[in-house]
């Protein structure tokens, strides 16, 4: 099974996500190298700051004891304070030696502490002059003359290690500056290799499904016309491989049943019917009165079908599954995929107690006017494509769920430098940090849409219904807009149907469809364009309309508009921080009111995006 299409499907999966595993691992590893010894150093040379700091202090309060005995007379209680700031003044002079890293640090060190001793020494011998009772005069020349010089002295030694360390801290400071724009670097080339290889690795493994399938349409809709010579060339070994050598055989006997009798025509014929039966797929033909001529024994299976009840009848009356019955009774088809050679869906389908996914694929049977005289149905089973796409969501919503704390931690940490906290900055420094802040909020922004869009398709959230009053819905919802509308002069045009019966609804949620389908149209109106938005009643149903004067949508987008991730302009046109979840969030919340979304679009005559709500 390592050549069938899961198998092909889930490598290209497994592969991108190893690449982005990698690069994320490799980020973590060099931030966590990057940030490790710097705070080491930093936290060193603050710890031996404030260890001056306090020296100064404490033998400023030293010397206010001092100051009090001599204004007023000796006191012990003085003396204890004078011998308590003493001790306080060793216990940071040693944790000054513990965090000793620079070179001339021990000796200004060692310095402070052989002039500290002499200070004590002079402030026990004033205090014996103070016990003493002698004159205040020779008391304040001793002071000046012995004492004041050898607190100078130790200030000066305290600060030129201040000065000392907090040029390390700046030396640091440009060491991880540094450091920082060599890792932005290093992670932008291995971001930019990842992306050109996930690019690359989508590409082939696209090519690899898609170049086979257009081929085998290809073939198969001549083969319809009657052009009963052509073959499937097989390239690969896959389930599309299978499919076409069960069509070439089938060819083969079709060019036979030219030259053969009725009776040799019936026998080939249950051959044929063999051949269908034995197909991976589910096989239903249908006649131009949508009644069910042949099915294999998949399709029987996949429909749950009585096996002799079901030939000549309507498909409406007996197939169960109303997606299933819609198809085949050609309901709800278009002028424009009628004229196309096939219709495909995507139809949800119970067998037993689990529920299946099947790719629907309808191809016309012409006459010889060229005019269809009935249609093949194919029912490809998908669930396995359909979990893998589950996978990736979940994959998606728990990366989102893990970045939000770190975002958090940054854009707190810019704040707080922003708010000059640690120190000033300079006029480059803010205006780097502003970038850095608005780039935080893009991010959480976007991890914010992801986390919104897990949440809507699993379901697992309540609506907060309550009464629409829609001027309001809209002005809201045109609220985060106003600036770029301003700056693209362009002015919404509103109209409001009158007498329009009461609906509710999720007020947060429908004001978030209303931007993005607003956001949509702004992106892709030129300047002094028009956009205009309309509700009113039709049926039971409150429809909304919201329409601009932009390039309009080509024919073969339309039907992928709505999915995640799809934007019709190149990546690097697109809206900063904008990867195309607007209207699959808009999607997922007009379902979740038992609402239709759809567009209409002409390239050069703008677009009509159109949402419905059921009435109360």
């Amino acid at each position: 099974m390592m050549n069938s299409i899961s198998y092909k499907i889930g490598l290209g999966f497994f592969i991108m996500v190893c690449i982005n595993i990698g690069m994320a691992v490799f980020a973590i590893y060099y931030i966590d190298q990057l940030s490790n010894p710097i705070d080491r150093i930093l936290k060193e040379r603050y710890e031996n700051v404030g260890a001056a700091e306090n020296m100064i202090q404490a033998l400023k309060q030293q010397e206010l004891a001092n100051s009090a005995m001599v204004e007023e007379q000796y006191d012990s209680t003085l003396v204890n304070e004078f011998n308590t700031y003493k001790n306080e003044f060793f216990n940071w002079h040693q944790q000054a030696i513990a965090g000793v890293a620079l070179p001339r640090e021990p000796l200004l060190l060692d310095s402070i502490k052989r002039y500290y001793k002499k200070y004590i020494a002079k402030s026990q011998g004033l205090h014996r002059m103070l016990k003493s009772d002698l004159p205040p005069p020779l008391i304040n020349t001793v002071r000046k003359t012995d004492i004041y010089p050898v607190i100078g002295k130790i200030e000066l030694l305290c600060n030129e290690i201040k000065t000392l360390n907090q040029h390390a801290i700046a030396t640091a400071d440009i060491q991880a500056k540094r450091f920082s724009r060599q890792g932005m670097v290093f992670i932008i080339v291995i971001s930019i290799f990842a992306i050109l290889s996930s690019i690359f690795i989508s590409y082939r493994f696209t090519q690899s499904i898609i170049q086979p399938v257009k081929e085998t349409t290809e073939t198969v809709r001549k083969i319809g016309q009657g052009q009963l010579n052509q073959k499937i060339e097989i390239t690969t070994d896959d389930e599309i491989a299978e499919l076409g050598r069960e069509f070439n055989r089938m060819t083969q006997r079709l060019q036979e049943y030219e030259e053969m009798n009725i009776q040799q025509i019936l026998l080939e014929k249950k051959k044929s019917e063999a051949i269908v039966a034995g197909m991976p797929v589910s096989i239903i033909v249908t006649d131009n009165q949508n009644r069910l001529m042949l099915m294999n024994q998949r399709a029987m299976e996949v429909l749950a079908l009585p096996k002799d009840e079901w030939e000549g009848r309507p498909a409406r009356e007996i197939v169960a599954n109303e997606a299933v019955a819609t198809l085949l009774s050609r309901e709800n088809i278009t002028e424009s995929n009628a004229e196309k050679d096939a219709v495909r869906s995507l139809i949800p389908l119970m067998r037993g107690e689990e529920e299946h996914y099947f790719f629907a694929r309808q191809i016309s049977i012409p006459n010889d006017d060229g005019e269809a005289s009935g249609y093949v149905t194919l029912l490809q089973d998908v669930t396995s494509f359909k979990n893998l796409d589950r996978l990736k969501s979940e994959f998606m919503a728990t990366i989102s769920h893990e970045f939000r704390t770190p975002l958090t931690s940054i854009n707190m940490a810019v704040d707080i430098l922003l708010r000059e906290v640690p120190g000033p900055l300079n006029t480059e420094q803010a205006d780097l940090l502003s970038d850095v802040k608005s780039d935080c909020q893009r991010l959480r922004h976007l991890v914010k849409d992801l986390l919104d869009l897990s949440k809507l398709e699993s379901g697992n959230y309540q609506l907060n219904l309550q009464e629409i009053d829609p001027p309001r819905l809209i002005d809201d919802g045109l609220q985060p807009l106003r600036f770029r509308l301003r700056e693209k002069s362009i002015e919404p045009t509103i109209h409001i149907a009158e007498d329009m019966a009461d609906f509710s609804g999720d007020f947060r949620r429908l004001s978030r469809v209303i931007t993005n389908l607003a956001d949509n149209a702004l992106q892709h109106t030129p300047p002094a364009g028009q956009i205009e938005i309309s509700v009113r009643q039709t049926g039971n149903e409150i429809q909304t309309c919201v329409s601009d004067s932009g390039e309009g949508i080509p024919e073969d987008a339309i039907d992928l508009i709505f999915d995640k991730f799809v934007q019709l302009k190149n990546f690097k046109d697109a809206a900063k921080g904008n990867i195309g979840l607007g209207l699959a969030i808009a999607r997922e919340i007009i379902h979740a009111h038992h609402g239709r979304i759809w567009v209409e679009s002409e390239v050069g005559s703008g677009s009509r995006f159109y949402f419905t709500l059921p009435v109360q």
